[in-house]
C-alpha cells in the first residue's frame, strides 16, 4: 500500500491553513495598531502592570507533568486493554469467531480503555498541580 497521499495531502493542507493564519493574524494586527490612540498613551499600563497579566496565564511549569501522566495513562489503558481481549478471546473464541458485534466490541475496548486512562491522568495531573499552586502561596 502506497502511503504518499496519506501523507502529502494532510502536509499541504496543515501548510495552507498556516499560511492563511499568518495573513490573517497580520491584518489584525495592523487594524489593532490602526486603531490605537496616540494621544491617550497615558492610559498604557505600566511595565510591571503589563509583566503582572503573565500571573493569570496558564502555568507552563506543570506541562511536563501533565504530559507524562497523560501518557502514562494512556500506556496503562493500552495495556489493560490487552489484557481484557486477551482474557475475554480465550474465554469466547467461538464467539468471537462467529460474532462480528462481539468482535467489534472487543476492538472498542482498544480505544476506550487508554481514552479513559490518559483523562484520568489528566485529572491526577490537574490535582497534583492545584496542590502545589496553594503550597506556594
Amino acid at each position: 500500500m502506497d502511503f504518499t497521499p496519506i501523507i502529502v495531502v494532510p502536509t499541504i493542507m496543515y501548510f495552507a491553513y498556516k499560511v492563511f493564519e499568518a495573513l490573517i493574524r497580520r491584518k489584525e494586527r495592523v487594524m489593532l495598531i490602526e486603531k490605537l490612540d496616540t494621544s491617550n498613551l497615558q492610559a498604557l499600563p505600566s511595565r510591571q502592570e503589563a509583566l503582572n497579566v503573565l500571573d493569570y496565564m496558564p502555568n507552563k511549569r506543570h506541562s511536563g507533568l501533565r504530559t507524562g501522566l497523560l501518557l502514562a495513562g494512556v500506556g496503562f489503558g493500552l495495556i489493560v486493554a490487552w489484557t481484557l481481549f486477551i482474557v475475554l478471546y480465550q474465554f469466547n473464541v467461538e464467539l468471537y469467531e462467529k460474532s462480528y458485534r462481539f468482535r467489534d466490541t472487543l476492538h472498542v475496548i482498544y480505544l476506550a480503555s487508554p481514552a479513559f486512562f490518559g483523562g484520568i491522568g489528566l485529572l491526577l495531573s490537574y490535582f497534583i498541580e492545584q496542590k502545589a499552586r496553594k503550597q506556594s502561596k
